[in-house]
């Protein structure tokens, strides 16, 4: 039986044990026993030369996004694989191997550039609430606005940033007179108005500061959600001159596939990493 690479697998979870240990994790899956290797990294790409052994899966490009892994590209080169882990940052890596049926190559690389980005940070979070819903199904906004707001958090605490959500069980508990932090996240569904699917990001009227963040987010949703693109958009806020405002309308409300999408837990999860490398990006 001929040894093969099967596939690759990205661990890059909100509660994966490996990001709580400040690690993104690339597992390569091999059908028989780990081939001879070599891995090397230059600059931002992590160079890993499998050899004498096919690929048993596409080549290609396949998106990670995860705040520090780019991307993952793959290609046969002869009678060797190349796999090059493209970096947001300049980073440090360990391998570690499995053997087994598959027997499994594990690549953990350091996410410890993140906390140099985030760590002191204040963020606030802000989870929408509605008693009343145009929801196809009945999800109430509030349900999936804390599953982002939660797994948000953990991402950006994570890092060491000194983030909160603004409540926990009764949204009277928030107090957003004069909340201490640098940037204020509201997290929020909109009905639409054309009955268009999509997601949207707005920032406050004539602050610069808040455009910029608004941009940085709004390209990375565009880069990690299936939903479409609607923009970016002004608006008042109301929050003190000092905090940086950012609206995101993760989905539109009463648009079926939309609501099929806030259901959906790994939806709601792409979302909070969007919004983390959004702000990754704003603050790098």
């Amino acid at each position: 039986m001929l040894n093969k690479l099967t596939n690759i697998r990205i661990d890059s979870a909100c509660n994966s044990p490996s990001i709580k240990e400040h690690k993104s994790l690339l597992v390569f899956d091999f059908s028989l026993d780990i081939p001879s290797h070599q891995a090397e990294i230059h600059e931002n790409t992590i160079k890993i030369i499998f050899s004498n052994v096919p690929l048993n899966m596409p080549e290609g490009i396949y998106k990670v996004l995860d705040g520090i892994i780019s991307f993952v590209e793959i290609k046969q080169q002869g009678e060797d694989i190349v796999a090059c882990v493209h970096l947001d940052f300049p980073s440090n890596f360990e391998v570690k191997t499995i053997k087994g049926i598959p027997s499994q190559f594990e690549v953990y690389i350091d996410r410890s550039p993140l906390i140099e980005v985030l760590k002191g940070r204040k963020i606030a979070i802000n989870p929408g609430f509605s008693k009343k819903t145009k929801s196809p199904t009945g999800l109430f906004m509030h349900i999936p606005m804390m599953g982002i707001a939660k797994k948000l958090n953990f991402l950006l605490s994570n890092c060491r940033a000194e983030s909160k959500i603004t409540w926990e069980k009764d949204p009277g508990e928030k107090n957003l007179k004069e909340p201490d932090c640098e940037i204020l996240i509201d997290l929020y569904t909109e009905a639409s108005s054309k009955g268009e699917s999509g997601f949207k990001v707005y920032y406050e009227t004539q602050n610069s500061t808040s455009f910029d963040l608004a941009k940085c987010v709004n390209r990375a949703m565009e880069e990690k959600l299936q939903l479409p693109n609607l923009g970016i958009f002004e608006k008042r806020f109301g929050y003190k001159n000092s905090i940086i405002p950012l609206g995101v309308v993760p989905a539109m409300e009463d648009v079926r596939i939309d609501d099929a999408h806030l259901r959906d837990i790994d939806y709601r999860e792409k979302v909070a990493q969007a919004i983390f490398n959004g702000i990754v990006k704003f603050y790098s």
